[in-house]
């Protein structure tokens, strides 16, 4: 019995201290070992996959992390990092990074796509000539493939139509679409987007003027806006959100400016004065529908953006247009 109450004595009083190591050593044992840092490709490959759903600060944050690393991949993150400046409309900054790719690493496929890039961007800051001459001093290059050959006529005829070469342009994107397939789908959809703002533009400058010409001159802007509604159908199924929002914008600007165009337009002079306020009554009543198309374009490129996390300029201009148009929906309800 004394023997038993002596430990008993013990267990009780015995320091908290004393029993700490033999716990700590066991936790220690059992903790799993800490995760190694990750390594250049792994930060590659999730800076990658962080921009493509629109994280771009993150992406940034990583890439930045990966290009201070020397394991193989630098070459491939410098050239990432030029996609997230030109997905975010950092032009110059894109132009800058694959300049130096095509300066470092010369003779790799990697620098082809950065030259090629650059000629892209160039055009998106309106250097227009200087995209087009670069894009020559590629394919004089010779070294291409079909794919490669296919790629760069098309950026050169978009450039060609940015640069008011319109039909030139125009002519070089319809052969080079029709003339097989690769998975570039993002140079395609950049075609068709220029396809698009091509006839949009033709169909803004068709003026409503003359009474016996104007319902002709309505059918053409009308042709035309729907020929590129055909457009802008085949580049939304390309998966390209940045150009397939910008081609819904173009689309409702469109319906828009018809819709004032419409509204604007003088009564022809077989109507009576005294009739002119029934008349651009019946005229703002027809219109409405292309103020609601137009809103409904502008809806469904935000849907589109939400749904995609696309966070470019364009979100923000087609959130704006579809607020300021959404009376027309109203008043199509009230019809109703």
């Amino acid at each position: 019995m004394v023997l038993i109450f002596g430990l008993m004595t013990a267990m009780v009083w015995a320091s908290p201290v004393d029993a700490v190591p033999d716990a700590s050593d066991a936790f220690e044992e059992q903790a799993p070992p800490e995760r190694p840092p990750m390594t250049q490709s792994e930060l590659l490959e999730e800076g990658v996959a962080l921009r493509r759903v629109g994280a771009f600060g993150d992406a940034q944050r990583l890439l930045d992390r990966a290009a201070l690393l020397e394991e193989g991949f630098s070459e491939q993150v410098q050239y990432q990092i030029g996609v997230l400046h030109e997905v975010q409309e950092r032009w110059a900054e894109s132009v800058a990074v694959y300049a130096a790719i095509a300066k470092r690493w010369p003779e790799t496929a990697t620098a082809s796509d950065a030259r090629f890039r650059r000629a892209y961007c160039l055009e998106e800051m309106g250097q227009h000539k200087a995209s087009i001459q670069a894009v020559r001093s590629l394919q004089a290059d010779g070294r291409w493939s079909e794919d490669d050959t296919r790629s760069m006529n098309l950026q050169r005829g978009i450039s060609e139509i940015k640069a008011g070469r319109e039909r030139r342009g125009i002519r070089r994107i319809l052969k080079n679409l029709s003339n097989g397939q690769d998975d570039r789908t993002w140079i395609r959809a950049k075609a068709r987007l220029a396809l698009v703002r091509a006839q949009t533009g033709a169909a803004g400058e068709i003026k409503l003027k003359g009474d016996k010409k104007a319902a002709r001159r309505l059918k053409q802007r009308a042709a035309l806006i729907s020929a590129s509604e055909k457009q802008a159908i085949v580049m939304f199924n390309l998966g390209e959100p940045e150009f397939a929002l910008e081609g819904l914008l173009l689309l409702g600007d469109a319906y828009l400016r018809l819709y004032e165009d419409m509204l604007s337009y003088p009564p022809p002079r077989s109507i009576s004065p005294a009739d002119h306020e029934v008349y651009r009554q019946a005229v703002r009543e027809k219109a409405g529908v292309l103020k609601a198309k137009a809103h409904a374009r502008y809806d469904e490129g935000v849907r589109v953006a939400a749904r995609t996390q696309w966070v470019g300029s364009v979100t923000q201009r087609l959130t704006a247009k579809r607020d300021a148009t959404l009376d027309a929906v109203i008043q199509s309800e009230d019809v109703r």
